[in-house]
């Protein structure tokens, strides 16, 4: 009904989680996820910007003690400086880079989400060390804004690890702003890297 994700998303979201766990379930929609979470992990916390599907997913299921359900927007929302692992399951959702940065300052070691690539879901390591975007030569690339692609090189330099590895990068140029954003942002004394 709330356009769920197949069992074998929610599998890998699963498989990647444990009994220390603290989870953020990021657009938790109707808590069909969040309910599975909740007999693996030690909290999950839900925040939905919906009401509606909050109270749907509420009258579908008992409440969990270990469950704690946030009606509001996570773009705003101070997310709890407990949780280790983000989920992610929003398939167009432009604002991946800003829940990196607030995953981060929180202490979260991990993102779950399918956002990036829209396809399968993957786990972007939170601390993991990001090459400057102009230091790939040539082939993937995912960015911490959200953003991915492929950087083109000469044809013979194309093979099986090029073609298969994927380059964790930060300030592509989906990310960057236009000269003229830049110089408002300055104006008003914003890092024009702020998402």
């Amino acid at each position: 009904m709330w356009a769920p994700y197949d069992e074998e998303t929610y599998a890998f979201v699963l498989a990647h989680t444990g009994p220390q766990d603290v989870v953020l379930d990021i657009g938790a929609g109707d808590l069909r996820l969040t309910f599975r979470l909740a007999q693996r992990v030690k909290t999950v916390y839900a925040i939905e910007l919906q009401p509606q599907l909050v109270a749907y997913g509420l009258r579908r299921h008992r409440m969990p003690t270990n469950v704690h359900v946030i009606v509001g927007d996570a773009r705003l929302f101070p997310f709890p400086r407990d949780v280790t692992i983000g989920v992610l399951l929003m398939r167009h959702c432009p604002d991946v880079g800003l829940y990196v940065e607030k995953l981060r300052q929180a202490g979260a070691s991990a993102l779950i989400t399918n956002a990036r690539w829209r396809l399968g879901a993957e786990v972007i390591t939170l601390n993991t060390e990001r090459l400057p975007f102009e230091a790939v030569s040539m082939g993937w690339y995912a960015c911490q804004c959200g953003a991915t692609g492929f950087v083109p090189g000469p044809p013979e330099a194309l093979d099986e690890d090029v073609y298969a590895r994927v380059q964790e990068v930060a300030y592509c140029p989906s990310c960057r702003p236009t000269l003229v954003d830049a110089k408002l942002t300055a104006s008003v004394g914003l890092s024009p890297y702020a998402h």
